[in-house]
């Protein structure tokens, strides 16, 4: 079941005084077992709930309806409506009433929480509220950094994990099933079935490349019954341009791309795809991780000494600086912000550190502290970024030559010839070197109140290593350096391969992906995170190698039916006792959807058809927007930052303004109507409909191509007939309606393939 979770937290403001009010699922039941300690069920069912909906309006910086749940006594003492919880009685609890949406209040406002939430709530108000000394918001911090903080998992180096044994030998595939198993043995646990071909070949493609597997792609897995059959798919799925496509939307996600500025105007940046394209031939490239990191922190101080077929392409990896959002009515006077947001953005999709928390004062949790964050400040206040307008100030400027300095003649000839550089050759929106200077911490944030200057260096939990004396430049290289090739590449690792194991199977080892700090949760299986992560390292840095290790697992190929007693266990699946069913998210929808007509353009995306830059006038009042349509791939797709892409807003694509390290799902009803009225949905609609029926007259045949098609399976004999008699019915109404006869075939199997289309085993994976 895929988890949705609200996007208002506001739910909160009265988790406790609205949640559903549903009666407990028969087998959903707990019954706490008199050996297991209570406080397990606290940890595991619980405090997750509580800290994914709840603290941000119930912590201690903001209690809406006076209610605070970060500790048992404020839940007991409750807000306006009186006591949250009453231990004891979940019935009389508002908590519980709130849950189950029986009163008045109903909260979350727009969504439910999943019955095994539900479930879990009851059931630790039903044993009393247990409740461990630790609230579930961590004490603040101050002064120097602790030992206790230095010992802290996230920041200890990796450690030489050798796989654990096990009872049974013969189910294990790769490594990875030795942890995955000695975790389910320890809570008496078993495996499910393996999924079959089928369900393997949807999922891996699905997984890989974000596109469905064709009938003969599965048709050739099925028949293949050699032992490297699915190794064999996993190998063509990586080396398919799709993959990078897929994978590098991942990336993307991370560090919040957009085709706009994100100022009051959200000025057009003409140039960002090349960006955008460099991530997405890095991933097909299996560029090693940590030269892909370094290239974006300070490409642009790597590639005069690279090979200069490359030097394009190293300059295009710093607009994951350049890319940063822009702030205001004229920007240059907010660049502080855009400051923050690339400290923040490096420090979430990197390091897994909320490092923008710390520009007003030191970090409230993490070892952090402000003269930490001003010493990055320094090194990207010394970096020059390009500009791309706004409002104050409308045309771009400081943009990158995308040539070699010392290649001085097109130059000279567009000079001489009074033409634009860009007509000569590309320019980026990259970052270049500036005036080299330390910052002064800025007093609670105000760039008008100076404090103390900082020296540019690393994080001090790292080592705090300094910008050498005399030392030219920002010092962006040797930052590239510090996070990849000393005691942080630790960190960067583990965080790397837990977005991998994230997007193959449904959230991370860690699942607070972008927190590995002291507020993010702690891995559910450490010694494995700290395993795959030294094969990381130890592969050169390799991302399709770590694909294969985890795709190659028993664990991986796992069916998604569920086991009873693992259903009561472990509810949410943590143990990975089967593969947890996965939701298509938007890309996948709509690039599905072109495949299926027949229409899907799979040539790479260039630069969008922005208006002529001499038209720019936007305004906080008159802001660009645009939707340029396209039958590429949707990861090619013009995104701003002001105003979502429709389609992607609707399903749940990223927001472009923020890192986003898991998209958090919401079934609405909008989406169901779309599945049934756009204009979109019906035109690939009859473009299917005009595949199947040019391909065989056979109405059986076409029903069973239109299953194997859209749903990588043949229909069974309920759903063939029942098909049949669709049609039938389908072809009376139109008749009724007058839709003349030739029109009625296309007709009919047009709205045939929308009932497959609004199918669950269409849009989610198994």
């Amino acid at each position: 079941m895929v988890r949705t979770r609200s996007r208002t937290l506001f739910w909160v403001a009265l988790t406790v005084a609205a949640l559903q009010t549903a009666s407990l699922p028969p087998g959903l039941t707990r019954a706490i077992a008199s050996d297991r300690d209570e406080l397990a069920l606290f940890e595991n069912r619980v405090r997750p709930v509580l800290t994914a909906h709840c603290i941000k309006c119930h912590g201690a910086a903001k209690q809406e309806s006076g209610l605070r749940i970060d500790s048992k006594s404020m839940v007991i003492k409750g807000g306006d409506r009186g006591p949250a919880i009453i231990p004891g009685d979940p019935d009389r609890s508002l908590l519980v009433q709130a849950a189950r949406r029986q009163g008045e209040l109903k909260m979350p406002p727009d969504e439910t929480l999943r019955p095994e939430e539900v479930a879990g709530l009851v059931e630790w108000i039903r044993h009393g509220a247990p409740w461990p000394a630790e609230s579930v918001r961590p004490s603040t911090r101050g002064g120097s950094i602790t030992e206790k903080e230095r010992q802290f998992w996230s920041f200890q180096p990796l450690a030489r994990i050798s796989p654990p044994d096990v009872r049974d030998r013969s189910w294990l595939r790769t490594p990875v099933d030795r942890f995955i198993l000695g975790r389910l043995d320890g809570e008496g646990l078993k495996p499910v079935g393996r999924a079959d071909k089928r369900t393997l070949i949807r999922r891996a493609t699905f997984d890989l490349t974000g596109l469905p597997p064709s009938p003969e792609e599965i048709d050739a897995f099925v028949s293949d019954d050699s032992p490297a059959a699915f190794a064999k798919v996993v190998d063509r799925l990586l080396t398919s341009p799709a993959y990078g496509e897929r994978w590098g939307r991942h990336w993307l996600d991370v560090v919040r791309y957009a085709d706009t500025a994100g100022e009051t105007a959200d000025f057009p940046v003409r140039e960002a795809y090349r960006y955008r394209n460099y991530v997405l031939a890095s991933f097909n490239a299996d560029k090693p991780y940590d030269r892909f990191l370094r290239e974006q922190i300070a490409g642009d101080l790597y590639a005069p000494e690279g090979p200069p077929e490359q030097y394009e392409e190293q300059l295009a990896a710093t607009g994951f600086i350049a890319i940063s959002r822009r702030f205001g009515f004229d920007s240059q006077n907010y660049q502080h912000l855009t400051i923050q947001d690339t400290i923040d953005t490096l420090g979430q999709s990197v390091l897994g550190l909320s490092l923008g928390c710390a520009r007003c004062h030191d970090h409230k949790f993490d070892p952090v502290s402000a003269a930490d964050y001003y010493a990055l400040y320094g090194i990207f206040d010394s970096t020059r970024y390009a500009f791309p307008g706004s409002e104050e100030s409308k045309r771009p400027r400081n943009f990158v030559p995308s040539m070699p300095p010392r290649n001085s003649e097109p130059l000279k000839h567009a000079q001489k010839a009074k033409l634009e550089p860009r007509d000569v050759y590309p320019l980026l929106y990259a970052v270049a070197e500036g005036e080299s200077r330390n910052a002064r911490i800025q007093l609670r944030g105000e760039p008008t109140r100076l404090g103390r200057e900082v020296q540019r260096r690393f994080l001090e939990i790292f080592g705090g290593d300094p910008i050498p004396a005399g030392e030219k430049g920002s010092g962006r290289r040797l930052l590239a350096d510090w996070i990849t090739q000393r005691r942080a590449a630790s960190l960067a690792a583990r965080v790397m391969v837990n977005r991998v194991w994230q997007h193959h199977f449904g959230f991370g080892l860690v699942r607070t992906e972008n927190d590995f700090g002291v507020r993010g949760a702690p891995p559910t299986h450490p010694q494995l995170l700290d395993f795959l992560a030294a094969r990381l390292i130890e592969s050169g840095w390799s991302i399709k190698s770590l694909h294969r290790l985890i795709m190659h697992s028993a664990t991986y190929q796992l069916s998604s039916d569920t086991d009873v007693a693992a259903a009561k266990r472990d509810p949410d699946n943590r143990l990975l006792s089967h593969f947890t069913r996965q939701r298509l998210d938007a890309e996948e929808i709509r690039d599905s959807l072109l495949w299926l007509g027949g229409n899907l353009d799979r040539s790479v995306g260039g630069p969008h058809p922005f208006p002529p830059v001499e038209t720019w006038g936007f305004t906080q009042h008159a802001p660009f927007s645009a939707v340029y349509d396209t039958n590429r791939r949707s990861v090619y797709l013009m995104t701003q930052r002001i105003k979502r892409h429709p389609f992607l807003a609707l399903f749940d694509g990223a927001d472009t303004n923020v890192s986003t390290a898991h998209r958090d799902l919401t079934t609405v009803p909008t989406q169901s109507l779309f599945l049934m009225n756009d204009p979109f949905l019906h035109t690939q609609s009859s473009l299917f409909a005009e595949r199947l029926v040019s391909a065989t007259s056979d109405e059986q045949e076409r029903i069973a191509s239109a299953f194997r098609w859209a749903l990588a399976r043949p229909p069974d004999s309920g759903e063939q007939g029942r098909s049949a008699a669709f049609f039938t019915n389908y072809r009376r109404e139109l008749a009724s309606c007058g839709v003349l006869a030739k029109d009625v075939p296309k007709a009919a199997w047009a709205a045939f393939a929308r009932t497959l289309f609004a199918r669950n085993d269409f849009l989610f994976v198994d």
